[in-house]
């Protein structure tokens, strides 16, 4: 019987990962999600122009 509750623990804490796993992909989504929708010109230049030497072939 002892196997029984020890395999509750187990379960309990995959369950636990699990939520914490599942609640760190909504935060990230998130915010893809904002950045996605606040576009800034400036950050997209200041990649650019930081890409610039490196894609640059002339």
């Amino acid at each position: 019987m002892g196997g029984l509750i020890v395999a509750g623990i187990w379960g309990l804490l995959w369950a636990m990962f699990a939520a914490a796993a599942g609640l760190g992909l909504a935060a990230a989504a998130t915010t893809l999600l904002k950045r996605a929708t606040e576009h800034d010109d400036l950050e997209w230049v200041g990649g650019y122009n930081a890409l610039a030497p490196v894609v640059d072939r002339q």
